[in-house]
């Protein structure tokens, strides 16, 4: 290489690396109705009660056991909005806390995390995984599938929701209704 064309290289190094940041930092463009919103997260936390019903063996094995194969469910639901689009829909992430079975002389302690979409016409959506425990320490873990929605009465918003826990055994088909604190 001779000396002319060392500086002609060294200045077409510094504008390619001048402008590579530059054109890295390029994004597309995305369509007002998809773009993400920036929002202050909401927390659409509060209680949760309703019932839970056990099919296939499970329901067989409580039925041996004297057991209704329905049991209550009494609990709270932490419910954090991810992101929004201008389009209304909205990701979420929810922890679900539940006491079941204790009309039963029955203590079940689950937990859910979910994470799901709300759409613009509010029907929520959600899939997680679930760990239960009972009194005597025995537990269990399912892939729980969830869908409801959120209805407004006055000042007070409804959530009304049904999941069902696919676990060995047969699945569990959860209702529950609450309120929105917050």
């Amino acid at each position: 290489m001779s000396n002319k064309m060392i500086p002609l290289t060294i200045a077409a190094l510094m504008t390619f690396t001048a402008v590579q940041p530059a054109m890295s930092q390029q994004r597309p463009e995305v369509p007002a109705d998809r773009a993400a919103l920036v929002l202050h997260r909401q927390h659409l936390s509060g209680p949760r009660f309703g019932f839970t019903t056990f099919t296939g063996d499970l329901a067989k094995q409580r039925a041996e056991a004297d057991m209704s194969n329905i049991m209550s469910q009494f609990g709270w639901q932490f419910e954090t909005q991810v992101m929004s689009t201008n389009s209304g829909v909205t990701a979420l992430m929810e922890w679900i806390f539940l006491v079941g079975g204790v009309e039963q002389d029955e203590l079940n302690v689950g937990v859910s995390w979910m994470a799901g979409f709300r759409t613009e016409d509010g029907l929520e959506f959600g899939v997680g995984p679930n760990i239960g425990v009972n009194k005597d320490g025995n537990s269990t873990t399912s892939m729980v599938v969830a869908a409801g929605s959120t209805l407004p009465f006055g000042d007070i918003y409804v959530p009304i929701n049904i999941a069902a826990a696919f676990a060995e055994g047969g699945p569990r088909i959860t209702t529950l209704i609450g309120w929105i604190i917050g």
